[in-house]
């Protein structure tokens, strides 16, 4: 069973490639708003008890789905300043004791291409940023800081690339990590 972590900074394409790859290989798509966005209904975004349901929540159901072998799956996820720098490490540790085969995929883009993304009107549906304006405040004040990331990590520049384009070169990578391993 795979898990492919698609992470990077708001607009590079993780949930749009995550639901390119369920329709090309039957991934099931969790996206990290499903939860975040539960949680923040109740709690206000960074204080304790939001921070610790999150993350708990994001461990518990992925662990869960490992151990239930749902079948493979892509989480989406982009860091705040709430979110500890080692998730990532903490959460491929999980998932690989659990048995699941973990792959680590940051998604990157050009800074003027990543503000026209981030304008779209589909961002909106789920809380995201949408505006330039915004997204530029937010990375200013230090709002999105990188993860630490495991060592077979794969960078991915999605600059100028078509969904398809995009949606190919991370299948490929995956197939091939896993024919590695």
């Amino acid at each position: 069973m795979r898990v492919v972590i698609l992470y990077g900074l708001p607009g590079v394409g993780k949930l749009t490639i995550a639901r390119g790859l369920a329709q090309l290989r039957d991934y099931r798509v969790f996206h990290n708003h499903l939860v975040f966005d539960a949680v923040e209904a109740l709690f206000p975004f960074g204080s304790p008890p939001f921070v610790e349901l999150r993350d708990r929540l994001w461990f518990e159901l992925l662990t869960r789905a490992v151990h239930e072998r749902v079948g493979d799956i892509v989480f989406t996820i982009a860091r705040d300043r709430a979110l500890d720098a080692n998730f990532l490490m903490q959460l491929v540790t999980v998932l690989t004791e659990a048995g699941a085969s973990v792959h680590c995929i940051e998604l990157t883009c050009g800074v003027d291409e990543l503000e026209c993304r981030v304008a779209s009107i589909e961002r909106s549906a789920f809380g995201k940023v949408s505006s330039a304006d915004r997204f530029r405040e937010l990375c200013k004040a230090g709002a999105f800081p990188a993860f630490t990331a495991p060592q077979s990590a794969i960078a991915i520049d999605t600059s100028g690339l078509s969904v398809k384009e995009s949606v190919a070169k991370v299948d490929a990578e995956v197939r091939n990590a896993s024919s590695a391993s």
